[in-house]
């Protein structure tokens, strides 16, 4: 018998217990605690938590919709076309048997279609469902609309589903409000008691069904995370009391009139949401935004006027124009502020400053076409410098300019920054220079754009070097950009630092390692969004950019 307590439960305690962990480090952890663990946790648990795929895969379909004990695990689905590779795959494989059904494309694909409505009533834990679909015409979701609307049907059965994000060409066939005036012929106007919602199609500014949208958000009064189109009509008569992060995307394009009348249905129900937290917006046109709206915003990807507004002192400005300038609106408007670090414990309220000014917590920001000076100038009428963890600038004209960034915004722990100075003929910095300039930012861990590898003017052989010196400066880099591109995954490829400490061995007297130096960093490429864990450690290499080695 096994002399664990927990190992004595009956096999349906101990699934019950185990399903409650949701982290698959913590479910390696109990497994690796020995074989009766293993046999317990794996693959019954570590793989049926997150379900992951860019591909129609009938036979995982058809294994789930019979295991519905297995499906119960699942937590997170995330479905998407072949051609979106963000992320790679998950799922499961152990258990998976090949499929063996003999069936004509089109019934095979009806199959597939009711084995996931199946698996979808069998998975009671599910908590996100994630369905998106980017490519063109004369491609589609689904074969049929019916098939769209089986999935969703059975997804607004699942009592306990919270998140829903649906992306892309859907909704198209919904009935008009006028032929259905009671929001019933279309399942995704039944979902009830989500707490975040994300519908990503112009489909749902089309007048005839954006009554049938409204709808849906009335019934979903406990939203705390919203993503719509920015045209859509009805926003400003909808409210959120829990509502924490809004994105808002224009899909369609707008007329000037049109632009300003969704500029303003925006403002009015973002004025009216204090609560927010965290807000995507761009502004098609002007707009009059009270510069003490949106007391609580942590994290915030805006353009320049948003800005403007909310660090005004008196009456916001008006319609922006191209040749008014971020740093002259601050020439012109605002005094210098002197710097006061504090810091920020969350939670606590929000302080105004001696101006009037709300010292908002703001955590993550990127103001579009805006330059390091005049972000250090301004920030003191809208935040709080010692927030900021996250910081994405277009454009600096010195590297002075971004040591001010450093010191003002000294708990920075990620950067993204262009390659070179925003002047028309400037070169790119000095490798001596751009050491000193990152040295302002102690606490950094991410490095995000090309100005390192535009320093060494893409030179394998220097890189190699700048990365050791970089760690040497920066002991908390963990990532910073790669030259090359993946055109797959749409996105730069990554280079991951892993910090190891050398143990020096000597015959018969063994040495310690030295505490808190760091004696070897590692350099590897990864995928954009690849976990770097010891999933991958075979990527790992010293020299992975090709040069000679030293």
């Amino acid at each position: 018998m096994n002399s664990a307590p927990i190992l004595r439960l009956p096999p349906e305690i101990l699934d019950a217990i185990l399903s409650l962990i949701e982290a698959h480090v913590d479910l390696l952890s109990f497994a690796l605690a020995g074989r009766a663990c293993a046999s317990f946790a794996v693959p019954r648990h570590t793989q049926y938590r997150i379900l992951r795929i860019r591909h129609s895969r009938p036979e995982l379909w058809e294994h789930l919709a019979h295991r519905a004990d297995l499906s119960n695990f699942i937590l997170h689905v995330h479905i998407s076309d072949k051609n979106t590779q963000l992320q790679p795959d998950r799922i499961p494989h152990t258990l998976v048997k090949p499929l063996t059904t003999q069936e004509r494309s089109y019934d095979l694909e009806t199959i597939r279609i009711e084995n996931i409505c199946r698996t979808i009533r069998h998975m009671r834990s599910l908590r996100t469902f994630v369905w998106e679909f980017h490519m063109r015409p004369p491609y589609k979701p689904t074969i049929c609309v019916q098939h769209e609307d089986s999935i969703l049907q059975a997804l607004s059965q699942n009592s306990h589903l919270e998140s829903f994000a649906l992306i892309g060409p859907f909704g198209y066939h919904a009935p008009s409000y006028r032929s259905d005036p009671e929001s019933q012929k279309y399942p995704l106007w039944h979902f009830r008691n989500m707490r975040s919602l994300n519908l990503s199609s112009d489909a749902w500014v089309n007048p005839a069904i954006s009554p049938h949208v409204h709808r849906l958000l009335s019934n979903n009064p406990e939203l705390e995370h919203l993503q719509i189109p920015l045209e859509f009509p009805d926003l400003k008569n909808l409210s959120f009391p829990c509502l924490k992060h809004l994105k808002l995307l224009l899909l369609t394009g707008a007329s000037a009139a049109a632009s300003e009348r969704a500029d303003e249905r925006c403002l009015r129900f973002i004025a009216s949401h204090t609560s927010i937290e965290k807000l995507f917006w761009f502004p098609v046109g002007g707009l009059n935004m009270s510069p003490n709206a949106l007391p609580n915003l942590k994290g915030l990807i805006t353009s320049t006027h948003v800005v403007k507004c909310l660090a005004s002192v008196g009456e916001p400005p008006s319609t922006p124009t191209t040749s008014l300038s971020f740093a002259t609106f601050q020439r012109q408007l605002l005094p210098s502020i002197p710097e006061d670090p504090t810091e920020v414990l969350e939670g606590s309220s929000v302080v105004p400053s001696s101006s009037g000014s709300l010292q908002r917590p703001i955590e993550d920001l990127y103001i579009n076409h805006v330059d390091a000076r005049s972000l250090v100038d301004i920030h003191r009428r809208f935040m709080d410098s010692t927030s900021l963890r996250r910081l994405k600038l277009d454009r600096f004209s010195h590297l002075d300019d971004l040591c001010r960034v450093g010191d003002v915004f000294s708990r920075i722990i990620w950067l993204s920054l262009p390659g070179r100075p925003s002047s028309y003929d400037s070169e790119p910095v000095k490798l001596d220079d751009l050491y000193r300039m990152l040295s302002h930012f102690p606490s950094l861990e991410v490095l995000r754009g090309p100005i390192v590898w535009e320093a060494v003017n893409q030179d394998n052989d220097k890189m190699h070097f700048a990365i050791m010196r970089l760690a040497q400066i920066l002991p908390y880099l963990r990532e910073l950009d790669h030259s090359t591109f993946d055109k797959r995954r749409k996105a730069v490829n990554r280079i991951v630092l892993q910090w190891e400490f050398i143990t020096q061995r000597v015959p018969k007297q063994p040495v310690k390692p030295e505490m808190g130096g760091v004696a070897q960093a590692q350099a590897s490429v990864n995928d954009p969004e690849q976990d770097t864990s010891a999933e991958k450690d075979e990527q790992l290499v010293k020299f992975p950019f090709g040069g000679n080695q030293k």
